[in-house]
């Protein structure tokens, strides 16, 4: 048996005792059921530091709350035996009326050893054996210093004198309190330099030691005003016998069972405002009071509503406060994704960014937000395309009034990384959705650029065969059929009347002819058969002014070659017929995946309403590029477009 084991069996041992001692003496005429009841309570603690010991076997921790118990129903014991006509009554008496110093030590000693043990360092040691130490000095002094007669029927063989008793307590007294601030102490080292597991045990533990307090403390104010008695402690005895043991038992082994940062900082900033609030009550009844009378209504009145006003303001501002101190991670991981938020609303940071933030406030570097689909075609990453690897996620849905609308993946952990995702997801509400509709817009986007391209090429591709069938079908009948006219005017006489109607027929065919072939080339220019460059210097021979090129031969589709010629010819229309210009530069030249064509003149500037542009936007715009014009401040114009050269 380990002897961890071994303290726990003698304490176990200690509590049977006392609680036998307990039981019979509210069997008793003269006692009555209330040590029962402690009694009881005392079951509690017991099996937990059984649990503890079993579940942890190296920890310290259980045999700690098992000699909390017996601390604790000891002096009880000794006092209801006290009460009892049994043997040595009057000595158990006198030993529960001096013995209270050592309800305490097993409380200081499961403040030194939790979560892990005796801090390291000889003073710790000291500090250990002087925590039942002091309960024996803080006795003996009562002992030595005060007459213990009736009910007590004990005195001690050596009283010190009246002169020498009141220093000899006072300094008993200060050093059980020595010892309990250095127990407090521990704790405090202990969280400032422990890991995040063991601060969060320690505010277990932290949570319900103030619940205690707070216990103890009501307890004082019912028993003071006579309404319950002694019975007014069993809320106290229910916080040291249960609320502490359970709270260690789950800082133990699961201390990432509850959000107990965010409970503590909500108890703590509750208390904090309870007591200004009512301090501001006191204090305002007494103003009035001492101003306007002690029985002024109205001072009174304005007292509460003033509270009133100000709980609900002064309990934001402690509870933030406290939540940077006791909850820190979660307060600085709502104000991380409350400021990201409020850049997505004021424009400087694009929604898309909220997984990389999610990842930094959670510390998950591999958590994955997936969104749904508003196409409905299942789960979608944030470029609305990729896909996730296989491996042991955990899910976190992300839900609205009506519908799914993702999950968060994170990597198994503990409770606590969950929570904190929950929390974020929570917090980011608004920029995940904004990306999820974003995702929506964007395809929509895309399947209208490219619906508008099929389009746009389908029109081309038909104006070609429009051309073709223009040149190879009615032209050359039409040509043949000149042919043929001609043909039957050289066999009849030159002074025959029809040959004049005949050369009449081939001049008018011929005509058409021409119109057709120019129908044709606005289709397509012709030109573009040898390329873009020289389609364009044709174009530049036929202008009247002086015409610059910097034309790359680039290789692109179609779409993209009859788009560039067009804007190089409608901004030349454009410069002869607005601009008064001297000189005109034509540069078209590959930059990437980007065609840039650019037409810049020399002329007034200014763009006048009837240039139109609004033309061109749309047939530039229809395969995907950009249309820009720019004027300079003294004169001169530069039309640019951005052509992809994929489209």
């Amino acid at each position: 048996m380990s002897p961890r084991f071994g303290s726990i069996w003698l304490a176990t041992a200690v509590c049977a005792a006392a609680g036998l001692v307990l039981a019979l003496s509210a069997l008793h005429p003269a006692g009555d059921g209330w040590p029962t009841t402690v009694y009881l309570l005392a079951l509690v603690p017991l099996a937990l530091a059984w649990l503890l010991a079993v579940r942890a076997p190296a920890s310290p921790v259980g045999a700690a709350v098992a000699w909390l118990a017996a601390s604790l129903l000891v002096i009880p014991a000794l006092n209801a035996w006290g009460q009892m006509s049994w043997s040595a009554a009057g000595f158990a008496n006198a030993l529960s009326a001096v013995g209270w110093p050592w309800q305490l030590t097993g409380f200081l000693a499961l403040l030194l050893v939790f979560p892990d043990g005796l801090l390291a360092g000889r003073r710790w040691m000291v500090i250990a054996v002087g925590v039942p130490v002091s309960a024996l000095v803080v006795g003996v002094a009562m002992t030595v210093t005060m007459d213990y007669g009736e009910p007590h029927a004990f005195t001690a063989p050596v009283l010190v004198p009246e002169p020498i008793a009141m220093p000899l307590m006072i300094g008993a007294l200060t050093f059980l309190l020595a010892v309990v601030v250095a127990c407090s102490i521990s704790i405090v080292l202990r969280y400032r330099r422990g890991n995040e597991r063991t601060k969060q045990q320690l505010r277990w533990l932290i949570l319900a030691t103030g619940a205690v307090v707070a216990l103890m403390v009501a307890s004082w104010i019912v028993n003071s005003f006579g309404l319950i008695g002694e019975a007014a402690y069993g809320a106290f005895l229910l916080g040291i016998l249960v609320l502490v043991p359970a709270a260690v038992a789950i800082a133990v082994l699961r201390y990432d069972l509850f959000e107990i940062d965010r409970i503590l900082s909500d108890s703590v900033a509750w208390v904090l405002t309870t007591l200004i609030a009512a301090a501001l009550l006191a204090g305002g009844v007494v103003l009035t009071g001492y101003l306007a009378g002690r029985d002024s209504v109205i001072g009174l009145t304005g007292s509460v509503f003033l509270v009133a006003v100000l709980v609900l303001p002064l309990y934001r501002r402690i509870h933030g406060a406290v939540g940077k101190v006791l909850d820190r991670d979660r307060t600085v991981l709502v104000a991380q994704i409350e400021r990201f938020v409020m850049r997505v609303r004021d424009g400087s940071a694009e929604p898309e960014e909220v997984e990389q933030v999610l990842r930094s406030a959670v510390r998950d570097p591999q958590l994955t937000l997936l969104l749904a689909d508003p196409a409905g075609t299942g789960l979608v990453d944030l470029t609305g395309t990729g896909q996730v690897a296989g491996g042991d996620w955990v899910r976190v849905p992300l839900r609205t009034a009506s519908a799914d609308i993702g999950v968060i993946l994170v990597r198994p952990g503990s409770m606590r990384r969950l929570r904190r995702a929950k929390l974020a997801a929570s917090a980011a509400r608004l920029p995940i959705e904004v990306s999820r509709l974003r995702i929506g817009l964007r395809r929509a986007l895309t399947e209208v650029d490219e619906s508008r391209r099929r389009l746009v090429s389908a029109t081309i591709d038909e104006r070609r065969r429009l051309e073709r069938d223009l040149h190879d079908g009615a032209q050359q009948q039409l040509v043949a059929i000149g042919m043929q006219l001609r043909a039957a005017q050289y066999r009849l006489r030159p002074d025959d009347p029809v040959s004049g109607d005949l050369d009449l027929a081939v001049e008018r065919l011929e005509a058409t002819v021409a119109e057709l072939r120019r129908l044709a080339h606005g289709v397509r220019p012709a030109s573009l058969d040898d390329g873009l460059p020289a389609a364009l210097a044709r174009l530049g021979a036929k202008c009247p002014l002086p015409v610059d090129f910097v034309v790359e031969e680039t290789t692109s589709s179609e779409v993209v070659t009859v788009t560039a010629y067009f804007v190089v010819a409608e901004a030349m229309a454009n410069v002869l017929k607005h601009a008064r210009a001297s000189r005109i530069g034509i540069t078209v030249e590959r930059q990437g995946d980007r065609l840039h064509v650019a037409v810049i003149d020399d002329g007034i500037g200014g763009v006048p309403a009837d240039a139109g542009l609004t033309a061109l936007r749309d047939r530039v715009g229809s395969v995907g590029g950009r249309l820009t014009v720019i004027c300079g401040p003294t004169g001169g114009t530069t039309v640019e477009a951005v052509l992809p050269c994929a489209s």
